[in-house]
């Protein structure tokens, strides 16, 4: 499981208390490093489907607790898979996975948590 930070401004701060499903949707807009850094931490976790590429990202189940810093949303997701040996191209529309957060509120880092299921995802279970 991989952890990545990303720097919050003044005015994303209070975003984060008042909306944070707003505020994942402004830091994760598609073609931004941010982006890109989910989307590769999701294409790690449902890799065994084969070769995984993200083609939507969208949050729900968004919440923050002030007191205590933390969070967590639910990602909802389209990816494509491919299997090079047999050229073969399949899609999975609305997956999901479970993200957390915590706010270092001395530095306004916040710091993403991949979901728990990253090196234990098996396509088999879907089916």
């Amino acid at each position: 499981m991989n952890d990545f930070k990303i720097q919050l401004t003044t005015a994303q701060l209070s975003k984060l208390s008042d909306n944070p499903s707003l505020l994942l949707k402004e830091l994760f807009q598609p073609g931004s490093k941010n982006y890109d850094t989910l989307a590769y931490e999701l294409q790690r976790e449902f890799k065994a489907g084969g070769s995984p590429q993200v083609t939507r990202i969208d949050f729900d189940r968004a919440s923050f607790y002030s007191n205590s810093g933390q969070g967590k949303f639910r990602v909802t997701l389209d990816i494509n898979y491919t299997f090079g040996c047999e050229d073969v191209k399949t899609e999975q529309l609305d997956q999901t996975s479970e993200w957390s957060f915590t706010l270092d509120k001395g530095t306004a880092i916040i710091t993403f948590h991949s979901s728990p299921f990253v090196e234990s995802r098996n396509t088999a279970d879907e089916f």
